[in-house]
């Protein structure tokens, strides 16, 4: 009889043992995104830039070889005619496209990478200009550790973004406005 009970309670101790490892190992894997709820646009292409851009290969729906089908993505998305913008200073690198939503907004985040390996990104969202979202020039803020650098057209909001310790933020955005 003991040694019926001594089986008994080991079996229930490996079963028990059993149901808690698996029950550990399936915990998913999040990405800390250091904000709190979102509060504006901003925050929102923060967010999106840290989730999608941080790996060191972003997630894209289009790649860099064909910067017509990108082109053509933006059209579709946002119904705007722009070109993919291409920076000569700092030797950035087009990595390719991805359809977006930002504050329930349709758009497009273009990827792009400098010599260094730095991430960039240039957010085109379909947003015509009106009384709660005036034409602006060139605006930039720094969200935690990266910098936004944004403007407001009469029928879109472009922002570039990447990291704060990018000293050559103002000037890539200025080159971009002056090209878009």
């Amino acid at each position: 009889m003991p040694v019926l009970v001594c089986g008994a309670l080991l079996g229930i101790g490996v079963a028990v043992g059993v149901v808690l490892s698996r029950g550990s190992s399936d915990v998913p894997q999040t990405v800390d995104l250091s904000l709190e709820q979102s509060t504006d646009w901003i925050d929102d292409v923060c967010a999106s830039f840290r989730i999608f851009g941080r790996k060191y290969q972003p997630i894209t729906d289009i790649g860099p070889d064909d910067t017509a089908a990108v082109a053509d993505l933006v059209q579709r998305t946002t119904g705007l005619d722009i070109e993919v913008p291409t920076f000569d200073e700092g030797a950035r690198i087009f990595e390719g496209a991805r359809i977006v939503a930002i504050e329930r907004t349709p758009g497009v985040e273009l990827f792009y990478r400098n010599s260094a390996g730095d991430l960039l990104s240039v957010f085109i969202l379909a947003r015509a200009a009106s009384l709660d979202n005036q034409i602006t020039d060139v605006q930039e803020t720094i969200r935690d550790n990266l910098t936004v650098a944004w403007w407001q057209d009469e029928n879109a909001l472009i922002a570039v973004i990447g990291p704060s310790s990018d000293t050559d933020m103002p000037a890539l955005a200025r080159s971009a406005y002056l090209k878009l």
